[in-house]
């Protein structure tokens, strides 16, 4: 179903406006819009073991998520799926990104070696074992 901006911005012609759970209007820091169901939370906070305040939050803001469109739009990162305050952040996290991932592939190779290693040296001790178990065979066989 396609819906046009004029009915959109009508109000109708979202999903969740009629029946179903009632959803809430969440803009991203780079100004897309999100229709959600509110994740609401208790919270309590406490200093010194007293309670200080109680009440409810809406746990989607923790996402970075806000109740308005912001004025000042922020880029998307595609590397850590975060919001940066500039392109500049953006191009530093895919460097920061490209290092983390070429040292993954680094340990994961040196840990493949260290593994084939052992491995070869198990085999070559189960060998070894298996000689001397054939010749303390040996050995009783005789004296029987």
């Amino acid at each position: 179903m396609k819906v046009t901006p004029a009915i959109e911005a009508a109000g109708y012609g979202r999903s969740g406006d009629i029946g179903g759970l009632p959803r809430q209007t969440y803009y991203t820091p780079d100004g897309r819009t999100i229709r959600a169901i509110p994740s609401l939370r208790e919270y309590v906070r406490k200093k010194d073991g007293k309670v200080v305040e109680t009440g409810t939050r809406d746990a989607n803001f923790d996402k970075g998520w806000l109740p308005v469109m912001p004025t000042d739009l922020k880029p998307h990162c595609p590397h850590c799926g975060e919001w940066h305050d500039n392109q500049e952040e953006v191009d530093a996290c895919a460097l920061e990104i490209k290092k983390r991932t070429a040292w993954g592939v680094r340990l994961a190779k040196k840990v493949r070696k260290q593994e084939s290693d052992d491995i070869t040296s198990l085999k070559e001790e189960v060998a070894e074992l298996k000689e001397m178990l054939e010749k303390a065979l040996e050995v009783k066989s005789e004296k029987t």
